[in-house]
């Protein structure tokens, strides 16, 4: 089992609210993802979990510091991976029927896939 969460500072009324890192824990060992940039370290936390964990794990669940971050007023959007016509497409509506890979941006920010890739891996 793997477990996410967001290392920050809660009910903090900075506008930032304290954001430090993603983690994720597992059985055996811990990885934070610490840049300061909370789109870059949930891209990163994600990508960790897509290319070193599935198929080791058995189960993937975020932590309430998940939820509690952008409920607290986080200055974040979501963005949603999917595959349309085997290219990989960035939605900013939640479909409930096709939810995606569930990726941040900046706030009133709609970057492609390809924008949020090059902006996270640099």
């Amino acid at each position: 089992m793997a477990v996410s969460g967001i290392n920050y500072e809660e009910g903090s009324e900075k506008k930032d609210l304290g954001y430090e890192s993603v983690y994720v824990y597992t059985n055996d060992y811990e990885k934070v993802f610490g840049t300061g940039d909370f789109v870059k370290d949930w891209f990163n936390h994600s990508k960790f979990i897509a290319m070193e964990l599935d198929g080791k794990e058995f189960h993937f669940s975020n932590s309430s510091t998940v939820d509690h971050f952008i409920m607290d007023g986080a200055k974040f959007d979501s963005a949603y991976l999917k595959i349309i016509d085997e290219k990989p497409v960035l939605e900013y509506e939640y479909d409930y029927d096709s939810p995606g890979q569930e990726f941040f941006v900046k706030e009133g920010e709609t970057p492609t896939w390809e924008e949020l890739k090059k902006y996270c891996e640099n």
